[in-house]
């Protein structure tokens, strides 16, 4: 048998710039067909004729505006670039840049042909103008809006600024003699790109898999990564066991079954918006925001999403239906959803009061409708890893600067413990009940 390699490869910029040009430029020679067809209307293009003159003069103004509005839209870009970021990416925000020269130079060209073409006696340039117009206003224009929104986003500038890198390292450095290839391990499929896995096409997985056991009844293919992972080249992502050899076929059809892209996606991955609501939660506590109340928000809400996760399955619809054919899906516990959503805020909030009781009081909520001791164990593990226990005694140092401060969060606990032996009586947990009470009076005695 001979092993199966990684080659070496720099990542391929997504064709989506190639695309795109490719889809301008038709709807461009459709635009300039359109015109053709239109002058040699007669009867339609006598019509308007008269009336053309004065529709390119209004679209001059139109454009201008169009134009001084991008040019806006531009300078805020590289204001948000530069203050969220860094400067240093503000001079290379042009560099190898096609689409945005193209388009702010092809806008002042269209301006600039309008407005002298409107001077002229030819109706048939006017026409001309009216179209470039057209195509610039309704066409170009919100493509480009687009394009500016997805280039200033922090995935986008990271995976540019990579690919740069690694495209330099590829044409200033050559490649080490002797250097040990990874060999891919037999029954694995490796991923050729690198990028977020967006979603995962149970289709095409179910397809391959039934491929597989039709020669080998018991075999099972194990998915490695999270929805939402950041996947890189030779990255596993899904593995047979027992191993066995399969065809090219079976193993493009595996690979082309992960949807591997630049951003995560809400489609399949819950993960991704606790992971917004954390993100905006710990910015809103800096230094720099000082926006407490809005971190605030952000813990009610993502405490509504664990509560929802709570009262569920954790084994997907999408899970359920791969495991009948003996594929298995790797997934969050609700450990993990609860550690995503809570740990980062705690990290960065302990020493602000507020931040911590609305922690402790949106745990409790969770608490108390938890169906099972294991996840009522996993919010109680939550708090207790919140090293709050120091509270019990009075004589805490400056843990939260004021006497004050600090019932306030002893009271949070009391409050939390109560919740969580109620529901610990509920399932009939009767060491847990004694347990949460001893913590509770610890902590209501504590109160100065």
């Amino acid at each position: 048998m001979t092993p199966r390699r990684i080659e070496n490869r720099r990542p391929v910029p997504i064709r989506t710039d190639r695309d795109r040009a490719i889809t301008l430029a038709i709807i461009f020679a459709g635009f300039i067909v359109a015109w053709a067809i239109f002058i040699n209307s007669g009867g339609a293009f006598a019509y308007v004729e008269p009336m053309m003159r004065s529709a390119l003069s209004a679209w001059v103004s139109i454009g201008i505006t169009i134009l001084v509005t991008t040019f806006s839209f531009v300078f805020v870009a590289l204001s948000l670039v530069s203050v969220q970021f860094s400067p240093r990416i503000v001079r290379h925000f042009w560099h190898r840049d096609r689409f945005r020269a193209v388009f702010l130079w092809s806008s002042v060209a269209v301006c600039a042909f309008c407005f002298v073409v409107q001077f002229t006696d030819f109706p048939a340039l006017h026409a001309l103008g009216l179209f470039f117009g057209a195509y610039q206003t309704f066409v170009l224009f919100p493509v480009f809006l687009g394009y500016l929104a997805d280039n200033i986003n922090a995935a986008t500038i990271t995976k540019t600024i990579a690919d740069r890198t690694v495209a330099e390292i590829d044409g200033v450095y050559a490649h080490l003699e002797n250097v040990l290839v990874h060999e891919v391990p037999k029954g694995a499929v490796v991923a050729d790109g690198s990028g977020f896995l967006e979603k995962i096409d149970a289709e095409k997985l179910v397809a391959a898999q039934k491929l597989i056991r039709a020669e080998h009844p018991d075999s099972h293919l194990r998915v490695t990564n999270y929805l939402g992972s950041f996947i890189e080249v030779g990255s596993t992502l899904a593995v047979l066991e027992p191993p066995i050899e399969f065809g090219g076929d079976i193993e493009r059809m595996i690979r082309n079954s992960f949807s591997i892209q630049k951003f995560r996606s809400f489609e399949q991955d819950v993960e991704y918006g606790i992971r917004q609501l954390v993100d905006i939660g710990i910015k809103a506590i800096s230094p720099a925001v000082n926006d407490p109340t809005t971190c605030v928000n952000c813990i009610h809400y993502l405490g509504v999403i664990i509560k929802e996760l709570a009262t569920r399955e954790l084994e997907s619809r999408t899970a359920k239906q791969l495991a009948e054919y003996n594929i298995i899906l790797k997934e969050p516990t609700f450990e993990q959803y609860v550690d995503d959503a809570f740990d980062q805020i705690y990290h960065f909030g302990r020493a602000d009061h507020v931040i911590v009781r609305t922690l402790i009081g949106v745990l409790a909520e969770i608490a108390s409708s938890v169906c099972a001791v294991d996840r009522l164990k996993v919010v109680v593990k939550e708090v207790s890893e919140m090293e709050l226990s120091s509270l019990i005694k009075r004589d805490v140092g400056q843990m939260f600067g004021t006497a004050e401060h600090r019932n306030y969060v002893r009271k949070s606990l009391v409050a939390f413990y109560v919740t969580a032996a109620t529901r610990a009586s509920d399932l009939g947990e009767v060491e847990l009940v004694a347990e949460y009470g001893d913590l509770q009076k610890g902590f209501a005695d504590a109160v100065e």
